[in-house]
């Protein structure tokens, strides 16, 4: 497997573990601690303790340090857009632009690359508009 390949499902795995430990979130009223989630979603505590701080940083969660701390929304569930997880957790855009190294540096070649361009801007805006259209409060029981 490619590298970007597996950098892209890694990212794609932190957007999937963010999602769930949101959900957790906004499932109790008490502060739970990286453990208490990694638990309750199997995922690695170290790994997981990455994408809260990211979510962290993007003003998604807060963070209570200390003997009782914990994580907590830093807003109501239905706030919190899909896409605006989606953006927080990801490093860089998908691997669609890997099509433009199929295209060279002559004439047709820069035509395509020109298609392909808006093809993946198209595409990006697709997942963009549908991770838009739910929220944390949908997936929530």
């Amino acid at each position: 497997m490619k590298e970007e390949t597996v950098f892209y499902m890694a990212q794609l795995k932190r957007f999937g573990f963010g999602v769930q430990a949101l959900i957790v979130l906004a499932s109790h009223t008490e502060l739970l601690t990286s453990v208490e989630m990694a638990e309750l979603i199997h995922c690695e505590p170290t790994a997981l303790r990455k994408i809260l701080s990211q979510l962290v940083d993007g003003g998604i969660i807060e963070v209570k340090q200390g003997r009782a701390g914990g994580y907590q929304l830093a807003k109501r569930p239905g706030l919190i857009t899909l896409r605006e997880v989606y953006q927080t957790v990801h490093e860089e855009e998908p691997a669609w632009d890997r099509m433009l190294d199929t295209t060279g540096n002559h004439h047709f070649g820069q035509k395509v690359n020109e298609s392909f361009k808006k093809i993946m801007t198209d595409i990006s805006d697709q997942v963009y508009f549908v991770l838009g259209n739910y929220t944390i409060a949908d997936l929530v029981d």
